[in-house]
């Protein structure tokens, strides 16, 4: 495994000021010796887990946090992040709390910064908006870590909080519930959807009908006034042809009436059918 290391002078009882955190062979001087610091990230484990988790080397594993929400109810969080030591300040590290004694101080800075800023969120916080609530914690770690111990924070996660058992009886009844207002919103915009829809299909049919009722009203306006216009054609024609006849017989010079209507009977008897025609015979005295 990577390490980075102090270099301690058993004879003046001090800490040499560089770092070694190049891998290699390392002359240190008699009476001298290594203090090891691992140079790669680690995790800090506040979490519950079952027998058969084995942390690794130089990982921090402690039990689940319990804290206060802003509405005074009591929760138990867990949660996992991952840190790494600053290299340039490893001197001041080792001076602050020795070579070993830096993960018991990184539990309770820890511990006591989550305590603190989960006061700051209300338990439906916890519960509806987790990622919000993560993103403060690790903000805040990344602060603190940072300025009392010389440690970075790399990522924090925060997995579901454990509620006392009536107020989670209460959340389920409550997301039941809100289930149920959903599915009945649903059913209701499902409904109004429907009934637009069939609005909407009833005014196109309307407008069809209408559509419909206005070509059939105009083709009818232009057939009549077609009929209209040939009939008092047809009159014109045969007012014109009447007028010729009568004309015709008045060059005799005698009543022309009586020799029209004559003419008129025999066209009207020529136009007759044949096979319906009855003639009465006038005996000659």
């Amino acid at each position: 495994m990577k390490r980075w290391a102090l270099t301690y002078d058993w004879w003046s009882e001090s800490v040499r000021e560089e770092a070694i955190t190049q891998a290699g062979l390392h002359f240190v001087g008699l009476g001298s010796y290594l203090l090891l610091f691992p140079a790669t990230s680690k995790y800090c484990y506040f979490r519950n887990f079952d027998g058969s988790f084995q942390p690794g080397e130089d990982d921090v594993y402690e039990r689940p946090l319990t804290v206060r929400t802003s509405d005074g109810l009591k929760v138990t969080l867990e949660l996992e992040f991952v840190f790494r030591l600053q290299m340039n300040n490893l001197r001041a590290l080792y001076m602050l709390v020795g070579s070993q004694s830096y993960q018991n101080t990184l539990v309770h800075i820890a511990s006591g910064t989550i305590a603190e800023h989960a006061t700051n969120f209300s338990a439906q916080a916890f519960y509806g908006d987790r990622g919000g609530v993560a993103s403060a914690f690790q903000e805040a770690l990344t602060t603190e870590l940072a300025k009392r111990l010389y440690v970075s924070v790399m990522s924090l996660q925060l997995q579901p909080a454990h509620f006392p058992s009536a107020y989670a009886a209460a959340i389920v009844e409550t997301q039941e519930m809100k289930q149920d207002i959903q599915v009945a919103e649903q059913e209701n915009k499902t409904k109004v959807i429907r009934k637009q829809t069939e609005l909407f299909r009833a005014r196109q049919l309307a407008n069809q009908i209408i559509i419909k009722a206005e070509g059939d009203a105009q083709q009818t306006l232009v057939s009549n006034q077609a009929d209209v216009a040939q009939f008092k054609y047809r009159q014109e024609v045969l007012a014109e042809g009447y007028a010729r006849a009568l004309q015709f017989f008045s060059a005799s010079g005698q009543d022309a009436v009586p020799d029209f209507l004559n003419y008129m009977k025999l066209e009207a008897f020529k136009a007759h059918d044949s096979n319906k025609k009855t003639m009465k015979l006038t005996p000659v005295a």
